[in-house]
């Protein structure tokens, strides 16, 4: 059976959200569990919860120093069974958020072209029903976003997302929605 896993993300605050979720609701089983959001930290098992809440703590010091970033979407793209938006412009803030939020140096196990950040929109099972959503994902536009946060989310081994905590840039404040459990 498969493990555990943590991510951290960025849930942007978007300017078209609704219309987005209403896309979302249309042609996603698991829109519910989570608003459209970019990873930064690829999912992870920690060993432990002593390691899980020390990545918690890194990431609560390390998000003080960061500020907020305007970024915006245009083109909507395919990848397996998800669809994302492909990140135009703060494409390079939120690089610099994955490096910073990494905390050791991985160049030899990580390589630099491994991350590209996607706005993830939705995963949908059904290959017509993805068509279909594509085709009216493209007609949204451009859309904008502030990124104000990170947050880390708790992967079940079903793949059942759940918002376990929200680290605001700048401020030392985390909201806590579940309890860290390795």
């Amino acid at each position: 059976m498969k493990a555990l896993q943590y991510s951290v993300v960025v849930l942007p605050k978007l300017d078209n959200e609704a219309e987005i979720q209403r896309l979302r609701e249309k042609y996603d089983p698991g829109f519910y569990q989570i608003r459209p959001h970019i990873p930064i930290i690829l999912p992870f098992t920690p060993a432990t919860i002593d390691e899980l809440q020390g990545i918690s703590d890194y990431i609560s010091v390390s998000r003080r120093k960061l500020h907020a970033r305007a970024i915006s979407f245009h083109e909507c793209i395919e990848s397996g069974d998800r669809l994302f938006f492909v990140v135009d412009q703060g494409k390079g803030d939120i690089m610099a958020l994955h490096h910073a939020l990494q905390g050791c140096e991985v160049t030899s196990l990580v390589s630099e072209g491994d991350y590209e950040p996607r706005l993830m929109l939705g995963r949908i099972p059904d290959p017509e029903q993805r068509g279909l959503a594509l085709r009216e994902a493209q007609t949204i536009g451009r859309t904008l976003g502030i990124v104000d946060s990170v947050s880390m989310l708790r992967i079940s081994p079903h793949g059942e997302l759940k918002l376990v905590a929200n680290y605001p840039f700048g401020i030392g404040r985390v909201d806590h929605f579940h309890h860290l459990r390795a």
